[in-house]
Formats: C-alpha cells, structure tokens, sequence
C-alpha cells in the first residue's frame, strides 16, 4: 500500500498545548505506517511486485491451515478453454507437520521454565559488595569471631543465612552470584511467578511463538486492571510496528499500535465511559450505508483502512497508539550573585530547559473519536538507561533485516506450493493409467453383436471398436485382427515426479534443520549415537530462533514486572497483599529505595530429560538397581522424572534416607551390643560372687567340721581321764 506516511506532531509542548487534537494527530501518524513496508525494500524490488504485509501473513497463515492458494500453478488445473480438468487439487500440509515439530520444541522450553529476579541498580550493587567484603573478614578470622562470642555472647553475621558448606572464599563468591537474595529480590520473583501463573503464560507464549512462526513477528501488551498485572498476544497483522531500526526486539522504536476492527455495539460496549452522549448517538446511526459518511472518510484514499462492511455490519477501526513524547520538567538553571549554579522549580507558566522522555497513548476510534488519551501510567523506564522509556507492548520480530522480516513460513511455502503441483501431476498420470486396454473389431465378431459382447467383457476393461478409427472406412476381407492391445500402464516417469517431491520435502526440512531423523520418519534403521548427534546437529540452525524468542521473554516480564512494582506502591488494595504477603507490602512501603531500583529478570531453562537421555538414564539405572545400589521404587521415580534436578533430588532424598536408616539401625545395633555387653558383665559379676558367696559357705563349713571334731576329740579325753 503505497499512502504516504504523516509527519508526526511537534512533541516539544507544554502539558497545556497538548491538545486532543494533538493526540489525534499522533494515532493518525502510527496509523499511517500500518500495512505498509519500509522504504527501503521499495529500492530492491519494484513496488508492485510487493505484497501488503496483512496480505502476506494472512496467506503464511493459510498454509498451517491447509487452505493455501495454488496461485503460482493454477495453470495447470484447467485446459486450453478454461474448463476445470478431472484431478482434483489436494493441498499438501508438510508445513504444519514441520510448525507443530517446531512448537513442540518450545513448549518443552515453555514448560521448564524457571524465572529468576535481581535487582541490578547501582545501589544493590553496592550493597552486596560490602555484604560480600565483611563475609570474606568473617571467614577469613572465623576462630577469633568464634572466641568473642564465646566471650562477649556477642556475635558478628553480615549475611545471617551462609550455608555452614562454605569454607573457602571462592565458596562465598559463588554463593553470592547465585544464591544470596536480598528481600527484594525474594519479593521480585513472587510477583514473577504471581504475573506468570495469572496469564496461563505456557498457552499465551505458545501462541506467540506459533505467531511468530507464521507471520515473522509478534507482540505482548502489558497493562494493569484492576491493581493486577496481565498480557494479552497480539497478532502480527495487527500490528503496527516502527521498521525505522534493524532490531530483532525493537527497543529503539518511537511508537507502536494495534489495530482492532469493531462492531459499533462492542465500541459502546467497551468505551462508553470515554464517549460523550453525542458521540454515542452518532456511533449508533452508523450502519453499512453512512458508514464512509458520518466517520468523513468519504474523500479518504484509503477509507477502507479505517472501516468496512462484513455481512453487512460495519467494521470501524479501533487503533491503540503509544509513541515517545517529551514532557516539561518545568525547571530552570539560574546563577547567584556569587555566580553558583540552581536548578529550581519554574512559577511561572513557560516553558522550562530540561525535558525528559515519556510515554503517551491515545485511542482514535474510525479516524474520528478520541478516547483514552494522556500520559501512560506505571511508566517503565529502562535498565540501561533510566533516562528513556520502554514501550508497553513488546515486539519480537525475529532476524530483522532492512526494517523487514521473514518468517519460517515464508520461506517454507514456494517449496509446500511445488510439492502440490508435483502430487497433482502424479495424480494425472495416475487417473489416465487404466492398464492393458483390449480393443475389439466389432467387424470380425460375425454373428454376435457388440452388446453381447459388452454385457461378457465389461467387467475386464475391454473396449469395442469399429476399426474405423483411423477415419478410413472398412474394407471386406481386410486383414485386421480381432483383438487390439494398447498399452495404458502408469508412466514408469511418474519415479522421477516421486523423487522430485522427496527432494522438495527435503529443502523444507533443511530449511529450518529438521532432519527426518528428528522427525522419526528416517528410512531405515540408524544407530542410537548418529541420531543424537544428527539431531543435536540440526537444533543449531534453529537456535536463533528460540534463543530469541526465550530474550524476549525475559525483557516482557522485566517489563511487566517493573510495572507491576509501581502499581504496588501507589496501591492500597488488600488483595494484592497476597502476592507478597503483608510482610511484602509492608517492605515495599516502608523502603523508599525499591520504587527506584531496577528489578531484571532471568529465564533459565531447567535441564529436561528427553527420550533418548531417558533410554541411556534408565538403562543406567536398571543396571545400579541389579547391584542393589538402588531399590525398585527409586527406579520408578527416575523414570517419572521430568528433569535431571528432579531425579537428582529424588536420588538424594532416597539416599539421604537410606543413610539415615542405616545410621539408625547402626545405632540400635550399638545400643543393643551395649545392653548385651552389660548383661554378659552383670552375668559375669553374678557368678564371680555366687563363686566367692560358695568359697567362703565352704570354709565355713569346713571350720564347723573342724570345730565339731575338735570338740568330739575333747569329750572322749574327758571320757578316757
């Protein structure tokens, strides 16, 4: 579409000048750039060889569908008089097999993903610094701090939670880069995981990428409701972009749009509290005859941009513009008498010398109602450069080249238009192969007629002629044979057609790296190490791709969570408390410093198992259960875990109780040889004194006896005397 693209307003103007008029210029602005290319492809190409954008991604759009147009080879489908030949046209769907494999991939991304929050301003910095330089003297004079608290009961922790495995200082460094979290940064990643689970993001970022593969590019627009972060995906073709820099992320974009075509009964619906009274009633009188009229698009050159008709219900264009704007800071340099430099606040109504960047949003509903106009709220800035702003729609455009872009489709869909014209092709030669024909001289069959021959050989193919084919007439006595044979067999060249389309197929899968080993579709039988490494191979070509796409989920949820921090401190909502818990707010409250720092967010992905690290882990592990390293429970464990660090820490939960089992059983074991050792002493001392108990009954016994028989010896003196 070749319009001409406005000049957008002087941005330049106090608060005051600016104007709804002046919102309204602006839209018109963003609106001008709206299915139009950049200019600079206009100098490679001629510009009427070059498709609409929204036309272009419609028909990439159509080929995931399966309803793609054979434009290109229409041709073929019709004779010299325009009649539609027998064969029917069978669209080929190989570019949705190769899609779905693609989305596939990413949601196995999707679905391990693992946020991360830090806060990266100056500041934190500067604090963990010095957390990190007293940990280092706390390590370092361990034993003297140790002894002093031992003394003093006085104690000295810069970081309260050190875990007791650290002993050396490069422990310290590691736990700081990756484990310390000041209560920001805690706070941070609830508030990611809160915006995460509320937006379903596993379905929304599965779309954008599906999006981002038919159409090239894809946007997330982030905004608050209801003291709530959301994102909503927005369509490629509805879109409008600024193409003015090559950026794979557009973070240099002066603006950016959405087009949304409405019925005039949802435009009420949704902007009745915008809308004055007369403007309603206006918007109700439209129908499909005044539509051009009452909108003043009648002398528009390109009025159905703005509206149409569909089914006789008019369509009006609702385009949603935010673009950079400067604002007045309303401050002045003045010198004193003693020549020192003051900044301070102007009184009086003019304009002042320092501007800064912000963000302004305007909708204009059909080129002619503006509503929701004015500054952005929760204005993000950004990290790199506190002096500018983020837009709060994200845009990802993959591989962007001279302001354009190229889609996976778009580079999958002459070759998916050549396989349909080669199965079309095998197709006619397949309908006119009618095998080994007979043809019957209805001159030689004497007496019989050709019906009654028909009625016999109807069922075996065979034709009846007259012989007469050849225009000449018959001749008695004419040496013609009864039986014709004509070949009609299928063309053995339908081989080169077969191989033609395998060839085809094969660009498309080298296209974007799928081999059909990744596929499962390899011929014959190929070993387990080739296939990983084919495999591992080709996920390098693609890895642009979702590289990409993981950065640009990293900078949308910086983005939604920096905004979602500042909706908080001007928030006295309870309901939001359970997101951060009453701590949380309060924290957020109470520290000035965190409605200034700059809060980054870091997409991990967790180190899932796929099917052929899950063949090599389970035979691993069936071998170590054989060896009784690990029980049968644990084995099932394995296999049902998703990632490495889930069957690691099952392993190491298993482990870790089997020690402690094993240490209590020990234990009891101890105790028990205790108690037997005990009872072998005790029984040992009871004998040792029933032994001394009976050596003593004996002597005594023994001095009785003496002591009787000393007596008797004295009776039978005295007797003898």
């Amino acid at each position: 579409m070749a319009y001409t693209i406005r000049n957008q307003p002087n941005q330049f103007l106090s608060n005051e000048e600016k104007k709804k008029e002046w919102f309204k210029e602006n839209v018109q602005f963003i609106m001008s750039h709206f299915n139009k290319r950049n200019d600079r492809t206009n100098r490679i190409k001629r510009v009427e060889d070059i498709e609409n954008p929204v036309d272009e991604i419609v028909r990439m759009f159509s080929y995931y569908l399966g309803r793609q147009y054979n434009k290109d080879y229409y041709y073929t489908t019709q004779d010299q008089n325009n009649c539609d030949l027998p064969t029917v046209w069978i669209n080929g769907q190989k570019i949705t097999s190769l899609i779905d494999y693609m989305v596939g991939n990413a949601i196995n991304l999707l679905e391990n993903l693992e946020p991360t929050t830090k806060i990266i301003s100056k500041p934190a910095v500067e604090r963990k610094t010095q957390l990190l330089e007293l940990a280092l003297v706390r390590l370092q004079f361990r034993d003297f701090f140790e002894e002093v608290a031992e003394l003093t009961g006085m104690q000295f922790e810069p970081i309260s939670d050190v875990p007791q495995q650290i002993e050396t200082p490069e422990d310290l460094h590691r736990f700081m880069e990756y484990d310390y979290k000041e209560q920001g940064d805690i706070i941070a990643t609830r508030i990611v995981e809160d915006i995460l689970n509320r937006n379903n993001f596993q379905d929304k970022y599965k779309q954008a990428f599906l999006y981002t593969l038919l159409g090239g590019y894809v946007g997330i627009h982030n905004r608050i409701e209801n003291g709530k972060q959301y994102f909503d995906v927005i369509l490629p073709h509805n879109l409008i972009v600024d193409r003015s820099k090559d950026d794979d992320f557009l973070s240099e974009s002066r603006f950016v749009g959405v087009v949304d075509y409405m019925a005039t009964t949802d435009i009420i619906e949704r902007y009745q509290e915008f809308l004055t009274t007369e403007e309603i009633a206006e918007i109700k009188k439209i129908n499909s005859n005044n539509l051009y009229q009452l909108l003043d698009l009648t002398t528009h050159p390109y009025a159905t941009t703005w509206a149409f008709t569909y089914n006789s219900v008019p369509m009006i264009a609702v385009v949603t513009g935010y673009w950079v704007g400067m604002k007045d800071l309303k401050y002045e340099k003045n010198s004193d008498k003693f020549g020192n430099v003051h900044y301070a606040k102007m009184r009086k109504n003019k304009k002042g010398s320092f501007w800064t960047k912000t963000v302004h949003k305007a909708i204009l509903i059909g080129n002619r109602y503006v509503v929701d106009y004015g500054e952005e709220n929760n204005q993000v800035r950004k990290l790199d450069n506190p002096g500018d702003v983020e837009m709060p729609i994200k845009v990802f455009m993959s591989n962007m080249v001279l302001g354009e872009n190229r889609s996976v489709v778009s580079r999958l869909h002459q070759h998916q238009d050549r396989i349909d014209f080669i199965t079309n092709e095998i197709t006619k030669m397949m309908t006119r192969a009618k095998g080994k024909v007979f043809l019957i001289n209805r001159q030689k069959l004497g007496t019989s007629t050709a019906k009654d021959v028909i009625s016999d050989f109807e069922r075996m193919g065979i034709h009846i002629t007259d012989g007469s084919a050849t225009g000449e007439d018959f001749v008695a006595g004419q040496d013609v044979r009864l039986v014709e044979v004509v070949d009609m067999t299928l063309d053995p060249n339908v081989q080169q057609l077969v191989a033609l389309r395998k060839e085809e197929e094969r660009l498309m899968e080298e296209i974007v790296n799928i081999p059909k080993i990744a596929l499962g579709q390899q011929g014959g039988y190929v070993g387990a190490k080739t296939q990983a490494g084919t495999i591992a191979q080709s996920n390098l070509g693609t890895s642009y791709l979702y590289q990409g796409f993981i950065r640009f989920i990293e900078k949308q949820l910086a983005h939604a969570l920096n905004q979602f921090k500042l909706s908080l401190l001007s928030s006295d909502d309870e309901t939001t408390m359970g997101v951060v818990g009453t701590q949380g707010m309060n924290y957020i409250k109470l520290t000035k410093d965190f409605g200034f720092e700059e809060l980054g967010v870091y997409i991990k992905i967790k180190d899932f198992i796929d099917e052929q690290a899950r063949e090599r882990l389970l035979s691993q592990a069936q071998a170590a259960m054989q060896n009784q390293m690990i029980d049968f429970i644990d084995y099932i464990k394995i296999e049902q875990s998703k990632t490495y660090t889930e069957a690691l820490n099952e392993l190491q939960y298993s482990i870790g109780r089997k020690m402690r089992e094993a240490e209590k059983l020990r234990q009891q074991q101890q105790m028990m040889a205790m108690i037997q050792q005990q009872q072998q002493l005790a029984a040992q001392a009871e004998q040792a004194a029933l032994r001394e108990e009976n050596a003593n009954y004996r002597q005594d016994r023994q001095l009785e006896q003496q002591e009787q028989q000393r007596q008797q010896q004295e009776q039978q003196l005295n007797q003898q005397i």
